[in-house]
């Protein structure tokens, strides 16, 4: 059986066709139109505070940064300068004062330079005969030196091998003791005499005495 439409029938089909999809259409836009009316929220993606916040790096001009330094400098607190200490000077000791007048009467009184010398400082001369090769000499010389020190008296080696030195000596007294001691007053007077060994307290004895004429 063939169904056959009358064309009014079939115009009436195709306008509810149309009017179907007009209005399918009608809704869809509305309902687009009012999707896009809803607002799209703002999303921050980065706190300002946080990670992702960008830092404003301030130019500064040279100007500026002088003015600063002038700044941190000014607030630093002075440092005192170190006060250097006076450097020591040491103390100038005064140049002993030579008695030529006595050094010519000892001299004169046929002692030998070396002692007559030392007449020219000291009143009393510790005057030590020894012989330098000989071991017991050079003790007794140590000890002689000792004992003029420790009475504050002047001290005169001589070699009793050497002419030039005792030669005078020897003219005067005859043969020297080796080691011997010979303690000299001003001007040039002979006061003691010790032959052989003599250890520094018997040397400084000898010299007290004869200095105080005992």
């Amino acid at each position: 059986m063939t169904l056959t439409l009358s064309p009014p029938v079939r115009i009436a089909a195709i306008c509810a066709l149309l009017l179907t999809v007009v209005a399918f259409g009608g809704l869809k836009m509305m309902g687009g139109s009012s999707d896009s009316s809803v607002a799209t929220p703002h999303i921050i993606k980065h706190h300002p505070f946080g990670p992702g916040a960008k830092t404003t790096h301030k130019t500064t001009t040279p100007a500026a940064a002088q003015a600063v330094q002038k700044t941190h400098k000014s607030s630093k607190t002075a440092t005192p300068a170190k006060i250097k200490p006076a450097a020591k000077t040491a103390p100038v000791e005064p140049k002993p004062v030579v008695d030529h007048a006595a050094i010519a009467g000892a001299l004169k009184a046929g002692l030998p330079a070396p002692v007559a010398d030392a007449f020219g400082l000291h009143d009393t001369v510790v005057v030590s005969l020894y012989d330098p090769y000989s071991q017991v000499d050079g003790i007794s010389f140590a000890e002689a030196k000792a004992g003029a020190a420790l009475a504050g008296v002047g001290f005169v080696p001589l070699n009793v091998l050497s002419q030039a030195q005792v030669g005078k000596l020897t003219e005067q007294l005859g043969m020297l003791p080796d080691p011997g001691l010979l303690v000299y007053v001003r001007p040039g007077r002979l006061v003691a005499k010790i032959s052989g060994f003599a250890d520094k307290e018997t040397v400084a004895q000898a010299a007290q005495d004869a200095s105080h004429g005992v």
